[in-house]
């Protein structure tokens, strides 16, 4: 495979899905420019919380961000932060973080250990409320995964009435740290979220041979809390086995982002134990795919998926790649290209990097 480096133009392939349900290619006009990669200070103390894990990130406006954490109250009380990143069309030139802001239950109290699993995080405009995502909670009564509307200093507003086959339900709904780790806005009143990995009634988790691994992607009317549509995404399967074989490999998706009607990018994150992360950005379409939203089980049911095909690989930069798990849109660029943000998760490990990349988008 061609390696592109420093500042080279990506060419846009189309690839074909893997699945074993029907599935469509489609076209795309975006070109993507690498621009810079930084890596976060570690052991940073904010407010008395340490600095890592963050899973998502978005725009608020004037070079200020959002990122949060998905520590589980287990280093720090859960929490999310706002921070400014100042860039050019040569790079990164700097980051400073603003203010820490401590999710908080219906009650108004702190989340206790292991109550919620955050993920992702989405900022309203127009309410100036944030939208976030947990994959559910570790306590000894599982806690479903849920979405939920905050205040910009943390306090509960609202929640999203999700379907009840994104719940803890023995064999059958989410599978622990496969819930609700993506989200995103179409419009303020329209958003999409979907679980990481596939529920247990739809098909099994990617392995490294070509198969059918779909999760839902939910489009849903929050001011009405209806489900207007779900399609199914299927990931692709592991390109790489851990080393040795029986160590730990994963691919999910931890974030997709909204672009044009029927248009999403989605992303997938692989790993495996011994080798590394693998992170991939894809352009899917739904506007062929079948509408599933009343189709309890996946498994060997015939239906069309979102179509898909590459437009991102991070392989190809030759840069050291971490946990990759945020993306944003960010600011214009002074030539009316858009700038592209991306955050990765350090797990709190010595290990890894909390890694922020810039690219161009025209």
């Amino acid at each position: 495979m061609l390696k592109i480096f420093f500042n080279c133009l990506l060419s846009i392939v189309i690839l074909s899905s893997c699945s074993n349900s029907t599935t469509k290619q489609s076209n795309s006009n975006h070109s993507i420019q690498y621009i810079d990669k930084i890596a976060i200070k570690k052991d940073q103390l904010i407010d008395s919380t340490i600095i890592g894990g963050f899973s998502s990130i978005d725009y608020l406006g004037d070079n200020q961000y959002v990122v949060i954490s998905d520590d589980r109250s287990e280093h720090s009380p859960a929490r999310m932060y706002e921070l400014q990143i100042n860039f050019d069309s040569t790079g990164i030139l700097n980051y400073d973080f603003n203010k820490t802001i401590f999710l908080k239950n219906m009650a108004g109290d702190f989340f206790q250990k292991n109550e919620l699993d955050p993920e992702s995080i989405r900022f309203r405009a127009s309410t100036d409320t944030y939208f976030y995502t947990s994959e559910g909670g570790r306590t000894e009564e599982w806690i479903n995964p849920f979405v939920w509307e905050m205040n910009r200093d943390g306090d509960f507003l609202s929640e999203v009435k999700v379907p009840n086959i994104f719940f803890f339900n023995g064999d059958k709904g989410i599978r622990e740290n496969g819930g609700f780790e993506s989200l995103t806005f179409e419009n303020d009143t329209i958003i999409w979220y979907a679980n990481e990995l596939p529920l247990k009634e739809d098909g099994e988790v990617p392995g490294f041979e070509e198969g059918q691994f779909p999760i839902r992607l939910v489009r849903q009317d929050i001011k009405n809390n209806l489900v207007l549509n779900q399609y199914a995404y299927n990931i692709s399967f592991l390109s790489e086995r851990p080393d040795p074989e029986d160590e730990f490999y994963i691919n999910s998706v931890p974030e997709i982002l909204f672009i044009d009607e029927n248009k999403l990018w989605v992303m997938e994150r692989s790993y495996a134990k011994g080798v590394g992360n693998f992170i991939k950005v894809f352009e899917i379409e739904t506007a062929d795919a079948t509408d599933v939203k009343d189709i309890n089980a996946l498994n060997g049911i015939n239906y069309m998926a979102a179509s898909k095909k590459l437009i991102l690989d991070f392989s190809d930069f030759n840069q050291k790649l971490d946990n990759i798990e945020g993306i944003t849109f960010g600011p214009d660029f002074p030539d009316g290209s858009k700038s592209l943000l991306f955050v990765s998760d350090d797990n709190f490990s010595t290990e890894q990097e909390t890694q922020l990349w810039l690219f161009k988008v025209e």
